[in-house]
């Protein structure tokens, strides 16, 4: 995108009337001493006073309507469509402004004694204070505007300013003016710069933010869809194999669990699209409680189906204790996460959870026996997408914790696929 290398800045009202006031007081100056002053210098530094307060209105309508200074010049709308044909300035406009403020500041600054200093000197302060101005272009200015303090003192060295006398001490003095009014905005350059920057790193946090939250809902959503899942899989299998078997109370009760589970599974889906859909969390809600350990088993054993023989089945063992609610939901969702993985790729092979309390954390492993190979349930298996081991590791790196997946030898010589997750606690 093109930069407008000589822009309006919207103006605030207390800017506008420090601006006024500055522009009053020098006109009236500027009214007393005209009879001592040449014609010319008294109607070239009228033009300037005139430049001044055109540029000072239009700051301050830009600033009232919102205008987005970047469509000042050119055609076309604004950006966001709404302040278009109200805060645009012509094309030429603003440059044309600065111009004859320089001109006549520099100009007339010996004639008039020092008082066009305050013209040349808002002039430098609007250019370098501008970001968008290049380096080149405002040093170029404060050289033009030193040559044309020398070309006034000049002239009215000369006679052709009226009555006024130049002196060497005046000419160093509005030169030192010039120089300091660089410096001053550079600063406002730097301070505009900073907070452009600031504005854009809180602008990226927010965005970083809503992103994390999202990809949470949809690690949410994963490990839900995944777990209901499989389990109506698992759960219309035997309903169909107890319906062959001839045993329809047993397949009844099989269907209904089949029920009771997909609820389930749409009511935590529904739990996760509303977060996502409501307002983010701020730091002025109260801190979530800890989730005492009955609350902690009780969302465990949930998990398992107890008519199933070969089925899951939770030990828990040390002395348990409350934990942070996102440690209680990260150990729910590693579970949810094995037992999903062991009914893709292990169907019908008993599953053992053990969670164990130590001292200074908790341990979760979830075991399935893989031996002879991994015999994976074609249909089911197929729906894998990947993100369940990922969505563990992410749950617990951020509680501080770690997550080991992989298949592991036991003593007895058989092989089983082992999810161990731990964390602080």
């Amino acid at each position: 995108m093109t930069r407008i290398p000589l822009r309006i800045q919207p103006m605030t009202g207390w800017s506008a009337a420090v601006n006024t006031a500055g522009l009053l007081g020098v006109g009236w100056v500027l009214w007393r001493v005209a009879p001592e002053t040449a014609p010319w210098v008294v109607w070239l530094f009228g033009a300037g006073l005139v430049a001044w307060a055109v540029r000072m209105a239009l700051a301050v309508r830009i600033g009232a309507t919102g205008g987005d200074p970047a469509a000042q010049s050119g055609p076309g709308a604004a950006p966001d469509g709404r302040t278009a044909g109200r805060s645009r300035v012509p094309a030429g406009v603003a440059p044309a402004l600065l111009v004859v403020m320089g001109l006549a500041g520099s100009l007339t600054a010996v004639p008039t004694q020092g008082l066009g200093t305050a013209l040349l000197v808002v002039t430098v302060i609007l250019l370098t204070s501008d970001a968008a101005v290049g380096p080149g272009t405002w040093i170029t200015a404060a050289v033009l505007g030193a040559l044309g303090v020398a070309s006034g003192a000049l002239l009215t060295a000369a006679g052709y300013a009226g009555t006024v006398t130049a002196s060497a001490l005046g000419l160093l003095t509005i030169l030192a003016a010039l120089a300091l009014a660089v410096v001053v905005g550079l600063g406002r350059r730097a301070q505009r710069v900073l907070l452009a920057e600031r504005e854009r790193a809180n602008a990226e946090a927010v965005r970083a933010q809503a992103t994390a939250h999202r990809v949470a809902i949809a690690r949410d959503l994963h490990d839900v869809l995944a777990h209901s899942l499989g389990g109506l899989v698992v759960q219309l299998d035997a309903a169909e194999a107890l319906l062959e078997a001839g045993d329809a109370e047993r397949a009844a009760a099989r269907v209904a669990a089949a029920r009771r589970l997909a609820v389930s599974g749409l009511d935590e889906a529904r739990e996760a699209v509303r977060t996502l859909r409501g307002p983010e969390q701020d730091d002025t809600e109260a801190p979530v409680p800890a989730v005492a350990p009955v609350e902690l088993a009780r969302r465990l054993d949930a998990l398992l189906d107890p008519e199933d023989a070969a089925g899951a089945r939770l030990t828990e063992t040390g002395a348990s204790r409350p934990v942070p609610a996102a440690l209680a939901d990260a150990l729910v969702r590693a579970v949810q996460e094995g037992l999903s993985n062991a009914r893709k790729h292990a169907p019908g092979r008993a599953v053992r959870i053990a969670l164990v309390w130590h001292p200074d954390r908790v341990e979760c492993t979830i075991d399935n026996a893989v031996t002879g190979g991994r015999q994976d349930d074609g249909a089911l298996a197929a729906t894998g997408g990947g993100f369940g081991l990922p969505g563990v590791r992410e749950r617990f790196g951020e509680v501080g914790g770690t997550v080991r997946a992989g298949v592991v030898t036991l003593d007895d010589g058989g092989d089983v696929f082992r999810l161990r997750v731990e964390a602080p606690a």
